[in-house]
């Protein structure tokens, strides 16, 4: 995992670096030294037909060049001169100045660093290449590049792969190739893919496909050397940063978590006390109409009367256990009561935002060399966001419990008022009977209010039960977040960035020098790079007309034809 998190850092600061042209890569300069061409024919499904090493030195007369290689054959390429072999050894007498060439065929089973598959699928069925010449249909074709455990040496770690394939317009439409580099030659589309070394390549090209017939597919093998100035940038600093940074970030998602664990379980007590307090309301709005209901047909009997003061003084022990709650619920209720419970916890949300706009800062610097640092990036907006929708869902609803408080406060403080009457009433009741309609009408607008205030106690119990699925999502998402930056935490912390990204980048920089993949026997090599190509997919031959049947002219036919008289 620490190894392939490396390599993804590397490669994003190397984004950019390699410079590919349409054929093989070029070399350093040349030199004395040895240079060495491998050349492999493939089927078009990728099994090696056939390999050959072409091998080049810089000569003068009298030279006598001697190299190392296992061949079935050997021809000089340049020259007359006579190319000796014993063994693995060959030997050449140059005879002038020059360039001396020679080719060496080796054996077709010889292990190369990659192992090519290519398959080929039409109308979602698998076809073999030498069927597909002449084919019509929706084609897919995917191109499988992985090491091959049986060579020797280095060079799939060490060089990278130039695919090339071209798809004639005139016979394939709509061409999909993710990850490609096109470019047009006439009327071909030309697909090319840099595969980097050490790593098994897997890619796709798709296409509605008329009559097919395709190109060779070229593959070319050649030493990666990037040239690196990264400056006075300090990658392994910067990591260091990343590192503590995640270590902060992951400690700073766990506070947050277990802070709202707390909260969460506050809204739980709420939500669970919401039935009490709609209860109480509910029994002071019975009571608010058996009272309406009492006056509307009261008369001047005192057991009525008693029926009367004992309603209102429930409904005014009602009214005052409202306003006590109400007034409770404001105070227990609110961002601030939020931000205090967390920070008994030890997590300051001010601390919290403020470190995120800071971690947001530094790693959007380090996004740039790092693009997979936008998801961290990501979770500490969604973390800053949870705490401004927090504060503002909270000051919401602490506005509506504001405005809830200061009514049941009116009311607690008009109901008493209204209550000292009905026991003063009591005491009048002779001269309260002329007044009964209006006391009647007082009760029955005191009814309709308290059915609005009893409906908005119903929303708010149900805000809380709302407020309670959603502090629930947020500790989902809290758990979501911590899982990420422990992950983040594990991948970053612990891993040796000095002397593993040195040697990364030294190996990706071409240092070191070229091995010869004919033979370990040649140690003066300059360069080495593969030419791999596969067979090209062919329409079938139309099959030939049959010959007619010649005639056989009897005596006579043969007589008129020779006087120009036949008309057969």
């Amino acid at each position: 995992m620490k190894q392939q998190f490396v390599r993804r850092v590397s490669a994003l600061a190397l984004a950019g670096c390699l410079l590919v042209g349409s054929s093989l890569l070029a070399f350093a300069a040349a030199s004395t030294a040895k240079e060495e061409v491998i050349y492999a024919n493939l089927t078009a499904s990728g099994e090696v037909t056939g390999v050959y090493a072409v091998n080049s030195f810089a000569v003068q007369a009298g030279d006598t060049v001697t190299d190392h290689g296992s061949y079935t054959a050997v021809r000089n390429m340049t020259t007359n001169d006579a190319v000796s072999q014993s063994g693995d050894t060959v030997t050449v007498n140059v005879t002038e100045d020059g360039k001396l060439y020679y080719e060496g065929t080796m054996d077709a089973a010889t292990a190369l660093p990659w192992v090519v598959k290519l398959t080929y699928t039409l109308d979602g069925q698998e076809i073999s290449p030498d069927e597909l010449g002449g084919k019509s249909g929706a084609l897919a074709i995917r191109l499988q590049v992985s090491r091959d455990p049986d060579c020797t040496g280095d060079f799939f770690d060490k060089y990278a792969l130039q695919v090339t394939m071209s798809l004639d317009t005139d016979l394939a439409r709509n061409i999909e190739a993710p990850g490609a580099t096109v470019a047009n030659v006439g009327s071909k589309k030309q697909l090319s893919y840099i595969l980097l070394p050490g790593a098994d390549s897997d890619v796709t090209v798709t296409a509605d496909v008329t009559d097919f017939v395709m190109d060779a597919v070229s593959l070319n093998g050649v030493r990666l050397n990037l040239n690196l100035d990264l400056g006075d940038v300090d990658l392994t600093g910067m990591l260091d940063q990343l590192q503590n940074g995640s270590v902060q970030l992951d400690d700073g998602a766990n506070a947050l978590a277990d802070g709202i664990a707390q909260v969460q379980a506050g809204i739980d007590t709420l939500n669970g006390n919401s039935g009490a307090l709609t209860g109480g309301s509910a029994q002071v709005r019975a009571a608010l109409t058996q009272m309406q209901t009492a006056l509307n047909g009261i008369s001047a009997s005192t057991d009525e009367l008693n029926t009367l003061l004992d309603a209102s003084t429930q409904i005014k022990n009602g009214i005052a256990q409202l306003d006590e709650g109400a007034a409770q619920l404001e105070q227990q209720v609110s961002f601030d009561a939020y931000k205090a419970i967390l920070k008994e916890n030890g997590l300051d949300l001010d601390v919290v935002k403020d470190g995120n706009a800071k971690a947001i800062a530094q790693l959007e610097q380090l996004s740039k060399l790092m693009p997979q640092l936008k998801d961290v990036i990501l979770l500490l907006q969604g973390s800053t966001a949870n705490i401004d929708a927090m504060q503002t869902y909270l000051d919401t609803v602490n506005g509506g419990i504001a405005q809830l408080h200061e009514g049941s406060s009116t009311l607690n403080s008009s109901y008493g008022e209204f209550d000292a009457g009905v026991q003063q009433l009591a005491g009048v009741l002779t001269g309260m009977l002329g007044n009964l309609s209006v006391l009647t009408d007082g009760v029955n607008q005191l009814a309709s209010q308290y059915a609005k205030l009893d409906d908005g106690l119903n929303a708010y119990t149900g805000g809380v039960a709302r407020l309670k699925a959603g502090v629930a999502q947020l500790a989902e998402g809290a758990a979501q977040l911590t899982g990420g930056t422990g992950e983040l935490r594990d991948n970053v912390s612990g891993i040796d960035m000095g002397d593993e990204l040195d040697s990364l980048l030294a190996s990706l920089s071409g240092s070191g020098e070229a091995v010869s993949f004919t033979s370990a026997e040649n140690t003066d090599v300059s360069a080495v790079q593969f030419a791999l190509q596969t067979t090209a997919i062919t329409a079938p031959e139309p099959a030939a007309e049959p010959e007619a049947e010649p005639v056989v002219l009897n005596f006579w036919q043969k007589l008129l034809k020779l006087f120009g008289l036949y008309k057969g």
